[in-house]
């Protein structure tokens, strides 16, 4: 199954490039991290003004750092040598482009979030509608996990291809996308106890594991096109049919 040999891989990378791999954590839990973590406290403390400016303020932060986990985790899944000036070289380079995707995606996250928070909260809602918007956020959490390698992988791409190629890539391998989704919720939940994985592994890991993920599906999509151009290119060298039977003169 592509979701447990990738998450054997990427455990078996963050072995290996273990300093490195803590420092990108690190630097993106202090420059990221604060920002939505006091939006919750205080959308908690019904201070919604203030949660809301912290939250449009959120992606702003997460474009600008991300680069440095996405750029570190492109080329340890393609097996290249790694430097410190690396994570600086991923948030110097596109950052603008990087904001915009992080601010596209949360328009979606924070809608559902705040229909998770809608209809589980209100008396006479209907609670099945609480539970959808929370298996759609869980689906488009799933969704960051391939958008963000899709970028960094196709630096070149308008937004619209990238945002619709990441869905597709996604959905190529269905299956092992809802896997990873429940491991990653386990993870995430893990992590909250012991906040040590939280800052030193587990956003790098997530977003090494997403890369290897979108490897792993787009090398089965190239597969799929091979197969689709050999059996292609046989029917044409085998040339037109010829009827079957006797031909009988008129």
């Amino acid at each position: 199954m592509i979701a447990f040999r990738t998450f054997w891989e990427s455990c078996l990378v963050i072995f290996e490039e273990l300093f490195i791999t803590i420092a990108a954590n690190l630097l993106w839990c202090v420059l990221a991290l604060p920002l939505p973590y006091f939006a919750f406290i205080l959308w908690q403390e019904q201070l919604y003004p203030g949660a809301i400016i912290l939250a449009l303020l959120a992606p702003l932060m997460m474009g600008l750092t991300s680069g440095a986990m996405t750029r570190l985790a492109r080329y340890l899944a393609d097996g290249k040598a790694v430097k410190w000036e690396l994570l600086l070289d991923g948030i110097r380079e596109q950052p603008l482009r990087r904001i915009k995707i992080w601010y596209l995606w949360s328009v979606v996250f924070y809608a559902c979030l705040f229909n998770v928070w809608f209809y589980g909260s209100s008396d006479g809602m209907p609670f099945y509608l609480a539970a959808l918007f929370f298996d759609l956020t869980i689906l488009w959490l799933g969704y960051l996990a391939f958008l963000l390698p899709m970028s960094e992988r196709y630096p070149d791409h308008s937004l619209p291809t990238l945002l619709r190629n990441s869905a597709g890539i996604m959905f190529t391998i269905a299956g092992s996308m809802i896997i990873m989704a429940l491991l990653m919720s386990m993870l995430f939940i893990l992590s909250s106890l012991f906040l040590i994985l939280m800052f030193f592994f587990f956003w790098i890991f997530a977003t090494l594991w997403g890369t290897h993920m979108t490897d792993a599906s787009i090398k089965i999509v190239l597969d799929r096109q091979e197969q689709a151009q050999a059996k292609s290119d046989s029917d044409t060298d085998e040339g037109p049919r010829q009827p079957k039977g006797q031909i009988r003169p008129k």
